[in-house]
């Protein structure tokens, strides 16, 4: 086995040497201690225990230097040469973008590469391969390359933070030293973004054909229509004409959500850059929508404060979350009784009072908090709230999934596609952040979004000195 690099990436030749050159080494400091005996014939025990003394001293600094160093099999020893080669190989491995490691005939690792540390650990050279790849289907391959001697290849699934696919691909590396006819290299391709690429053109296909059908049908029947006996029916063709733009600009939409909602998958992975303040964006959001307020004689309120509300994340994406709930809340939170809605958009942090008697669905802060890591009071809270007519408690929880509506007939008058509670959960997920629905009936909905705060973003004046007044109480 080869011995580990140091800081500098070097690997210093003196802990470069095998078990064989250490009894070397003893055997001739103990030939040197027995000759330097015979000059004290008189045997003196001081010269007895300088000589033992001087042999200890010896052994403790051989071994001392080579503490460090794994160690070799008895009879080899590794040249500079041999040393600047391996020094090259591993220069050439650590190049590879793709983990690499190279196995001993037992199934240990005895060298990796920095990609594949990164994956899995800087401490997984030395360990079984079964302990750091524990995936059975990467283990069975392996079984089948030494039965069979033939490279193998095969797709597996690896967890952790977020799950991943890769590609594993074994092969032996025909050493013909006996000791090592066993060893092997193993590489893995990342193949996340494929996957989910692919996943999401079929999901893609599936739903706009599922979705498109029924409004491409009916655009057809109209045709088909006016082409036949409407042809000379001015009344006629004007009706067919305004259901046929209500039906294309439904199929826009549509088609709008679902690739927006691609695109926000695809960059789920991608790191958050933008620094920004949802007391701001949630003004800027509620401005843009006081014109389709005003059409739908409704009442857009926004609650904000002084204080900025300042988290990490993708400023496009945060204000396409704040523009679906509030066109949500406007489109569906109107009133019976007024017939218009009053939709009330409050900032706040930690976790905003619950309303009495509604129930609740979705994340709580708390569990957000201990997901992001922070303390539940720093939490950055969006309230959108309404004062409709409620939803029934048995569709609460499927309210995020995809093209799911609580009255169908509704939301397609209403211009609904059923994606847009869908695309705020996958924005959710990318922000570390949380949704939770409260709903009672004949009273109204609230739609709460979570976030962490920006890190070393301090905790607004007002709600320390609360804090600190509750913690004086207790």
């Amino acid at each position: 086995m080869i011995n580990k690099v140091d800081d500098k990436g070097e690997l210093p030749i003196f802990r470069a040497r095998s078990r064989a050159g250490d009894f070397i080494f003893c055997g001739t400091i103990g030939v040197i201690c027995l000759i330097s005996a015979l000059f004290f014939a008189h045997g003196s025990v001081l010269a007895g225990g300088i000589i033992a003394g001087g042999y200890l001293i010896a052994l403790i600094l051989r071994y001392s230097l080579l503490s460090d160093a794994p160690a070799v099999r008895a009879g080899t020893n590794v040249s500079e040469e041999q040393l600047e080669l391996i020094e090259r190989l591993r220069a050439l491995l650590n190049a590879l973008p793709q983990p690499v490691m190279l196995l001993n005939d037992e199934g240990s690792i005895e060298m990796s590469n920095r990609a594949s540390e990164e994956m899995f650990g800087k401490q997984s050279t030395g360990r079984h391969i079964a302990a750091v790849i524990r995936v059975p289907k990467a283990h069975e391959a392996l079984r089948t390359l030494e039965a069979t001697g033939k490279p193998v290849e095969t797709e597996i699934s690896l967890t952790g933070a977020q799950e991943r696919t890769a590609l594993f691909y074994a092969a032996g590396l025909g050493i013909s030293n006996a000791h090592d006819r066993g060893a092997m290299i193993v590489m893995l391709r990342d193949r996340t973004e494929q996957k989910k690429l692919e996943r999401m053109r079929t999901d893609f296909v599936a739903n706009a054909s599922h979705e498109l059908r029924t409004p491409l049908a009916s655009m057809a029947g109209f045709i088909e229509t006016l082409q036949g006996h409407a042809k000379n029916d001015p009344a006629a063709r004007e009706r067919f004409l305004e259901v046929m733009a209500a039906q294309a600009d439904r199929m826009l939409r549509l088609v709008e959500d679902l690739i927006g909602l691609s695109a926000i998958e695809l960059n789920e992975t991608k790191p958050l850059t933008d620094k920004v303040d949802l007391a701001a964006l949630t003004a800027s959001v509620t401005e843009s929508l006081q014109p389709i307020a005003q059409a739908k004689n409704s009442e857009l309120i926004v609650e904000t404060g002084d204080v900025p509300a300042m988290v990490l994340g993708d400023r496009h994406e945060l204000f396409r979350l704040f523009q679906n709930l509030c066109e949500n809340a406007l489109k569906y939170g109107v009133n019976e009784e007024t017939g218009r809605a009053t939709v009330t958009v409050r900032v706040g942090f930690g976790h905003p009072p619950a309303r009495e008697g509604y129930i609740r669905t979705g994340d709580s802060a708390p569990q957000i908090a201990v997901r992001a890591g922070v303390e539940e009071a720093r939490l950055v809270h969006v309230q959108i709230a309404d004062n409709g007519e409620g939803i029934e408690p048995n569709d609460l929880p499927r309210l995020t999934e995809r093209f799911y509506r609580v009255n169908p007939q509704l939301s397609r008058a209403k211009g609904g596609t059923g994606l847009g509670l869908a695309i705020v959960k996958h924005i959710l997920g990318r922000h570390r952040g949380g949704l939770q629905i409260e709903s009672q009936l004949g009273e109204g909905s609230t739609f709460t979004v979570f976030f962490p705060p920006l890190q070393g973003e301090q905790l607004p004046r007002t709600l320390s000195a609360d804090k600190d007044k509750r913690t004086e109480r207790a």
